[in-house]
């Protein structure tokens, strides 16, 4: 029998790859426990010294706090209440700084990412739903006219970042919850966002391609579709088994949890050797304080990335744990 078992996995090779690269489940339920505790303190942490509601210390941590807690895992309910009555009471989503010259709706991605990370809530209170419809109104007011939204040139990657592309899929992600809702206007928003996505051919970003995924998926788009992309992120998948933001760059917990969110949606188990690699890489490279180490991306060619860790440290924790919670 030990030679006929032998003898199959021989026989597939992608077999064999997945039972060797497959951690096993306490493992991945354990990184998840230790991110979320790291998430949590970090947060908490960002609150008391900066107390500035920021994308990266409020917004993704609830999004895998909300994650993880829908699908099993105990979390700090006093801390996920007070950083989402945070991100609420913050305000529509606009920024204060001037948009750049000659874009005068440069999408105002803080209302993205509250909008998504509030949304997730599948029962939000008045107060986080009176928030939302500020921030979706904000998400609509900044569509161009051509259907997509504009990025914001010379701005740090991935969480904001120059891709028109990228940022066009999430703002569309984030209206689907005002669609259901019947917000005025929310259907010719979203409409319109597929239709820019659809004429228009990626980028090739992996966050492009992650989040183009995820929306399909959620859209019910047909598989000639969202297939390929899909299989464009698991070509990407480096020989670690992590993904890389972007070119020449080492993965990372923010690419590679990203793409096995969005190989979830696609549908992707723990079985397939991608999954299995890519929680291998997560597991393996994840800290004992429960985050895993980043590096800060230059805001364009040539410059350098910021010297403060902190956020990007957060915010690819989030993703890595958001990867992890899909995928498992």
């Amino acid at each position: 029998m030990r030679m006929l078992v032998t003898l199959v996995m021989a026989g597939c090779p992608s077999v064999a790859l997945a039972q060797a690269a497959q951690p096993k489940q306490d493992a991945v339920e354990a990184a998840i426990e230790r991110g979320l505790g790291f998430l949590v303190k970090d947060a908490l942490a960002w609150k008391a010294t900066h107390k500035c509601v920021s994308c990266q210390h409020a917004a993704l941590v609830i999004w895998s706090m909300r994650e993880a807690r829908q699908r099993g895992h105990a979390v700090d309910d006093p801390v996920l209440a007070e950083l989402t009555k945070w991100v609420a009471e913050s305000g529509d989503g606009k920024t204060s700084v001037p948009r750049p010259k000659g874009l005068p709706k440069a999408l105002n991605a803080k209302a993205v990412w509250f909008a998504l990370v509030l949304a997730a809530d599948p029962k939000p209170d008045a107060a986080v739903h009176k928030s939302l419809t500020a921030l979706w109104n904000t998400v609509k007011s900044d569509q161009a006219e051509k259907g997509n939204w504009v990025s914001w040139p010379e701005t740090r990657p991935p969480i904001f970042g120059n891709s028109d592309d990228s940022m066009t899929a999430l703002a569309t992600l984030a209206l689907l919850p005002a669609v259901a809702t019947g917000l005025d206007g929310a259907k010719a928003a979203r409409d319109k966002g597929v239709r820019w996505l659809t004429e228009t051919r990626t980028d090739d970003d992996p966050q492009s391609i992650a989040m183009r995924l995820v929306l399909w998926k959620r859209l019910g788009r047909p598989a000639k579709e969202w297939e390929p992309l899909a299989r464009r992120i698991k070509e990407r998948q480096n020989a670690d088994g992590g993904w890389s933001q972007a070119k020449n760059m080492a993965s990372d917990a923010w690419a590679s949890g990203q793409a096995l969110y969005a190989l979830a949606h696609a549908g992707s188990s723990a079985r397939d050797p991608a999954v299995a690699r890519g929680q291998a890489f997560l597991v393996k490279t994840q800290r004992a304080n429960g985050s895993w180490p980043m590096t800060s991306r230059p805001t364009k060619p040539g410059d350098t990335g910021s010297p403060g860790l902190i956020p990007i440290t957060g915010a690819g924790s989030a993703w890595g744990v958001l990867g992890l919670v899909r995928s498992r």
